[in-house]
Order: C-alpha cells, then structure tokens, then sequence
C-alpha cells in the first residue's frame, strides 16, 4: 500500500510540472508583450508614425515572443492626450490529455505631457 501511494504522489508531482511546462510559457511572454506595448507606447506618442506603423512594431515585437499577432487582434488609439495600445490574442495550448485554449489582452496607454 505504501508503494501505490508513493507511485502516485509521483505521478501527481510529474503532472504537476508537466502543466508548469506547458502553461507558463505563454504567460511569461505575454508578460514580456506587455512590457514591449508600454514601451512602443511610450516611444510613439511624440513620433509621426502612423497607426499602421505602430500595428507592424507591436506585431514584430509579438513574433520576437513566439506570439502570432493578426492585424485585427491589434488596436492602436491615438487622442489628444495619448496614444493606446490593446492586444488580445488567444493561444492553443495542447496537453496530453486536454488541450488548452489561453485568451490573453495587453493594454498600454502614454498620456502626452
């Protein structure tokens, strides 16, 4: 009995970093787009680029992560006071037994001074 108890402690302590392996990747790169949104943001509220110009930086940046961005799970806002910046993707995670799907959104927003 002893023995069946430590194999599935075991059992459970693998599973356990089985999902840790699959599931915090994604996490950790959308945590990295979103440093790189604040960034853009900061960098292009003073700049003549246009809105399709800053798309194509966050999208550049989103590959860099391993993120496939489309152009429409980018929205890019400018106003008076700033520029904004909102990113929502999904990613496909495939586990062995059940396969996963993340949705993940990025916001920045640069208030002009």
């Amino acid at each position: 009995m002893e023995k069946l108890k430590a194999l599935i402690g075991l059992l459970v302590i693998a599973a356990g970093f089985y999902v840790a392996w699959n599931m915090i990747p994604p996490y950790f790169h959308n945590y990295q787009l979103q440093d790189d949104l604040d960034d853009i943001a900061r960098r292009n509220s003073y700049t003549r680029n246009t809105d399709d110009d800053v798309k194509k930086l966050v999208i550049e940046k989103a590959q860099e992560e391993d993120i496939a961005l489309k152009d429409d799970e980018v929205t890019v806002s400018r106003g008076n006071n700033g520029l904004g910046i909102s990113v929502k993707y999904r990613i496909h995670i495939e586990m062995i037994v059940h396969p996963v799907d993340v949705d993940f959104a990025a916001n920045s927003f640069n208030k002009r001074i």
